[in-house]
């Protein structure tokens, strides 16, 4: 009986079981999202696939960066689906439940190698932990963040062929792994970190589960090359782009400010372990600064560095569970790196989740590995507990996706002024708790525009200013507006919460543009106009419903 069981738990981890029980499990929690995710920078994504064929595919669309990959997809996507909500939704959500299947592949594998007690049971957790963890509804969501779930395959096929290798040795495992790690490069910068975990993955191979020459072999066929390939994979980029780094510049992903990245590095841990974005917001605001806090954060951060470096010269010492647990705290470290230093959001649900997204499956994945060093049945209770609650947060978070999609399509479709030369919209929403609906980077009134031409598909002519915009607390926010004086509005919001924001953050003092001017006083502004346009309207939303200002009102002062 013991040698059936230690056989049976030698057996590779089939996926498509796994898979079909993840995309179940996923669509328990995320049907109430199925037309949402159609904001913002979708419309742009819209904007550049109806201008240009297949052949756009090769630079990207004209997007500053090489992703001919995903733009591939993107281009079969909207040839095939158009804006219909629901083809998306499916492949999105099938994305994720793969992404799921292939993260307990791999920690299974992984686990068995270090000769784990319960391998399939830690790494089933684990990614149970990484399917309903809340702070995934981002990538699942928004209909452009295909490129963090596609990038996230890939790079964990990588890690599938690669260790294969490692302990078969097999040619077209190999093969495999090079291919993937080519195809996730032209798809997005996560695959960046691919290298450092390829090759933290040859020095703490098990010795004993290798093949013939392993540690030396894996450095020369896997590692090696695949540093070769991202130094061309750089040169492209300078050649084609003109710069190291496409995406956002060189500017934003090349400035590492070692503060910065520290406290992001701590700030995603918490988040991530203790449901940080979810506590109130006096403790989510001292926690960001204390953790940035250089008489904190340096001592916290050397002692982190102490520790990992004591566990690593003592990781043969450890148990299977630990030293695999290790090992994806590693991957999580370098799967986040590209990231990095990017703006870490801690005020609003959901904004900028993205960025860790890949990095989640290895931390959830490390969690339960070092979870399951507890007795049995601990392990199971805190497992559950963690579960409920990620489901808990991860309902809710989704809900407010449902919510403010019902916003976003009745503001399009209550639009009714298309035969008023200009429009301006006073409180258009900028989210609602971090669920994004009209955002505009430019502050050239394009969010609403572009909705109504790409969503809507029925385009406005006249001009639209959107004078301010504002992230919803709850459905139901609006806003009072009173004339005082001609040519100046009064815009105060009817409750507390809310603030003005205007290019996706907040609005400070205000602003000038043209013909107007915006003045901010917290929870009102004034908006003083040179002059109106004959038959200008004023609108302002509340509750999902448009509200009117006629411009003769508004320009006689009464």
């Amino acid at each position: 009986m013991m040698r059936l069981q230690n056989h049976a738990t030698m057996m590779p981890t089939k996926v498509l079981p796994a898979f079909l029980f993840f995309f179940a499990l996923v669509q328990v929690f995320y049907f109430p999202t199925w037309n949402a995710g159609f904001v913002t920078d979708f419309t742009g994504l819209l904007w550049r696939l109806e201008g240009s064929g297949a052949a756009g595919i090769l630079n990207s669309f004209g997007f500053p960066a090489l992703q001919p990959v995903l733009n591939a997809f993107f281009f079969l996507f909207y040839k095939a689906f158009g804006a219909n909500p629901l083809p998306w939704y499916l492949v999105f959500t099938a994305m994720h439940a793969l992404n799921g299947a292939l993260l307990y592949r791999f920690g299974a594998a992984a686990l068995n190698a270090y000769r784990a007690r319960a391998p399939h049971l830690a790494a089933f957790a684990g990614a149970v932990f990484f399917l309903l963890s809340p702070y995934q509804s981002e990538v699942v969501t928004w209909r452009v963040c295909f490129n963090f779930l596609l990038s996230s395959s890939l790079i964990l096929g990588v890690l599938i062929q690669a260790s294969g290798w490692m302990k078969e040795g097999r040619p077209r495992q190999l093969l495999a792994a090079h291919l993937l790690f080519v195809l996730a490069l032209f798809t997005f910068e996560l695959a960046l970190a691919v290298p450092l975990a390829c090759l933290a993955l040859a020095l703490t191979f098990p010795k004993e589960e290798a093949i013939e020459g392993g540690r030396s072999r894996a450095l020369r066929r896997l590692c090696l090359p695949q540093f070769g390939m991202l130094l061309g994979y750089f040169v492209l980029n300078r050649l084609l782009l003109g710069a190291w780094v496409g995406h956002y510049g060189a500017a934003v992903h090349l400035k590492f400010r070692l503060g910065d990245v520290l406290s992001n590095y701590f700030l995603y841990g918490f988040k991530f372990l203790a449901f940080s974005r979810y506590w109130p917001h006096p403790w989510k605001e001292g926690l960001a600064l204390q953790l940035k806090a250089p008489a904190l954060l340096y001592p916290l951060a050397l002692l982190v560095a102490g520790g990992l470096i004591f566990a690593f010269f003592r990781f043969r010492r450890w148990k299977g569970e630990g030293r695999a647990g290790l090992l994806f705290l590693l991957f999580f470290l370098f799967a986040l790196a590209p990231a990095i230093n990017l703006y870490f959001n801690y005020l609003l649900h959901i904004e900028n989740d993205r960025y860790g997204y890949l990095a989640s499956a290895f931390f959830f994945l490390g969690l339960s590995a070092l979870l399951s060093l507890l007795p049995r049945r601990l392990y199971l209770l805190l497992a559950a507990g963690f579960i409920g609650l990620s489901a808990l947060f991860l309902w809710r978070t989704n809900q407010y996706w449902k919510q403010s999609t019902a916003i976003y399509y009745s503001l399009l479709e209550g639009f009714q002024w298309y035969g008023a030369p200009a429009v301006y919209l006073l409180n258009l929403p900028d989210n609602l708790q971090g669920a994004v609906l009209f955002r505009d980077f430019s502050g050239q009134g394009h969010a609403f525009r572009d909705a109504l031409q790409y969503i809507q598909r029925k385009p406005y002519a006249g001009e639209i200013y959107e004078v301010a915009q504002y992230n919803l607390a709850y459905p139901a926010d609006d806003v009072s507006v009173s004339i005082e004086a001609p040519r100046q509005l009064k815009v105060e919001f009817n409750q507390w919460g809310n603030w003005w924001w205007r290019r996706g953050i907040g609005m400070g003092g205000g602003y000038e543009a043209g013909s107007y001017k915006v003045v901010s006083h917290g929870k009102f502004y004034l908006l003083e106009l040179d002059s109106i346009p004959e038959g200008a309207v004023f609108l302002y939303q509340s509750a999902g419903t448009w509200k009117a200002l006629p411009a003769k009102e508004a320009r006689e002062g009464r």
